[in-house]
This record gives structure tokens, sequence and C-alpha cells, in this order.
């Protein structure tokens, strides 16, 4: 009404409208405040109306100054607690040093302390990793380290699945690092990740086996040399990995097969079988409908049951 015609009054609006006083002062009020209406500065007319882009401008003003104060404070505030974070990485270090385990739930600061304890590394460097092949960027950021410690004469030796000798970073990785002297096999599966530096310090994922969750930093003697025993038990079962991959042989299917009729033994899940013997479940899948094939076995348990009784599975 104000935009077609500057001149009208309250009283034309209650009946053009047919709202009573009470509420068309209401509706004033309610327009004024998101300042679509204001009182206007020509003495001919009552009230003016203002564009809604406008309106938003000035309503809004205030409010994105007090975000844009509020954000340079909460960025003074980070910058300032992250300035301490070398002074934190120290001491943690240090407190390290006396204590049995500590769990560490920040993954860069699990990186860091890898780090650190690379560095410091003299002898042997003792890794088990489980699942399929690292990712490319993972890979890329060991070997630096790995190079190293190889250099300085410390022995690594590595035991991966089976299933990363079809993994083409793994290869790469695995022939670039055994130029350098390291010692790499493979096994069906590695129940759990594990990295030993000296058989003095042990690194394990923390609850669910995966590394962005954290992991858990071991220098109690009795349980680091447990975890080294069960390395090596692993080490003395594996199978080098092809250096050159041209010539790899496959891995057996047999022994893909006895994981699987592990996993069918115990009840476990296609996608659990899968993620631990790193190949796909559509792969696993159809290892799985061969083995009930051969045995005669109409269900996943069934199979189980008849690998035990034949001793294909202990």
């Amino acid at each position: 009404m104000t935009i077609e015609d500057p001149s009208w009054t309250p009283e034309q609006a209650r009946e053009l409208l047919g709202l009573d006083e009470d509420r068309l002062l209401e509706l004033i009020d309610l327009l004024i405040g998101y300042r679509l209406l204001r009182p206007s500065q020509d003495s001919r007319y009552r009230y003016q109306a203002s564009g809604p882009e406008s309106a938003a401008v000035e309503l809004l003003e205030a409010d994105r100054r007090r975000l844009q104060d509020e954000q340079i404070r909460m960025d003074r505030v980070r910058d300032e607690l992250l300035s301490l974070q070398p002074t934190y990485f120290s001491a943690r270090q240090s407190r390290r040093n006396s204590e049995a385990f500590d769990v560490v739930e920040d993954v860069d600061l699990v990186r860091l302390i890898l780090s650190n304890e690379a560095q410091r590394a003299e002898k042997e460097l003792c890794i088990a990793h489980s699942g399929g092949g690292m990712s490319e960027k993972g890979l890329s950021r060991s070997i630096s380290l790995d190079r190293l410690m190889l250099e300085r004469g410390v022995v690594m030796r590595s035991v991966l699945q089976h299933a990363t000798r079809h993994h083409a970073p793994t290869r790469h990785y695995v022939n670039e690092v055994s130029k350098l002297g390291a010692q790499v096999r493979t096994i069906p599966v590695v129940p759990r990740r594990m990295i030993v530096f000296d058989r003095r310090v042990a690194f394990i994922p923390m609850e669910g086996g995966e590394v962005t969750q954290g992991a858990v930093l071991l220098r109690e003697p009795s349980v680091v040399d447990n975890l080294c025993s069960f390395f090596d038990l692993m080490w003395q079962n594996g199978r080098s990995f092809p250096v050159d991959t041209l010539n790899e042989q496959p891995v057996a299917k047999e022994e893909i097969r006895e994981a699987i009729l592990e996993g069918l033994v115990t009840g476990a899940k296609d996608e659990m079988v899968s993620r631990k013997l790193g190949i796909s479940v559509r792969s696993c899948r159809r290892h799985i409908a061969e083995i009930m094939t051969e045995l005669k076995a109409e269900s996943r348990f069934q199979a189980g049951v008849l690998a035990h009784k034949r001793g294909l599975v202990n």
C-alpha cells in the first residue's frame, strides 16, 4: 500500500484490510521491526517503504559484525593454543619414556611418535600389517622413514597378507625397500597390526583395529616380548614376497580357501572374512560357493563342520 500510494492513512488501511486498530498497529510495528517500513521524512506522508534487500542489509549488519568479531576472536584463541603444541608433544614424550603403556587417540600424535621412534631405532623394525594393501599416500609416507632406517643398518622385517601380492602400490613399495635390504613375507591372514622398534617399544591399534582411532604404545618388556614372539611365529610361517612382480607366482588357492574355511567354522560373516583376507566380498563368496559344492554342503555351517571332520582346517 505504501509503495503504491505513499499518502495512505491508518484509517484507510483498516477499511481496506478489514482490520481493527490494535491489529493494524501490531502489523505496522512488525514491518518497522523488519525495516520494511519507517516514518517518512516527507511531512506529506506518514510512512515510507524500504526494499527487502536494503532492509536485510540494515537489519543483519550488526549481527554480521558480531560474527566477524567472534570469528577473529576464535582464530586468535586457536592460534594461541596451537602455539603450545610443541611443548605438549615434548612433555608427552618425556612422560612416555617412563610409562609401561600409553593410549594415544590423536592420529597426528601417533605419526609424530612413530617418526621419532624410527629415527631412534638402532637394530630392528618388525611390522605386521593386517587387511589389504595400504593406501599410496600411506606407503609413500612410510618409505622415506624406512629408507633412513635401512641406510643406518636397521634390520627391517614385514609380514603382510597374501592379498597384498596383487596390490600394485604395495608391490612397488616392496620392490623399493627390498633394494635397500628390507625383508617382506606374506601369510593368509594377519590378525592384528603391530609395529615394534628394537624389541623395546611396540605400537598396536586401539580397540577396533583401525589406525584412525589411535594407537596404544607399549614399553612393558614382558608384553613387548610376547608380541615379538607372535611376530616371529608369523614370520616363520610366511612366504617371501616376490620382488620381481613380472615373475610373481600367484598365491596358492588352497591357502586362501583354508583361511576362508576357518572363517566358516567360527561363523564369521562374508564381509569379515573378506576384510581379513584383503579380498573383495564377491571373490570371497565365489570361493565359499566352490567350497560348498566340493564338500556337497547345503549351508555355510555344514561346510565348516565337514571341513573340520575331514581335517581341512584345525
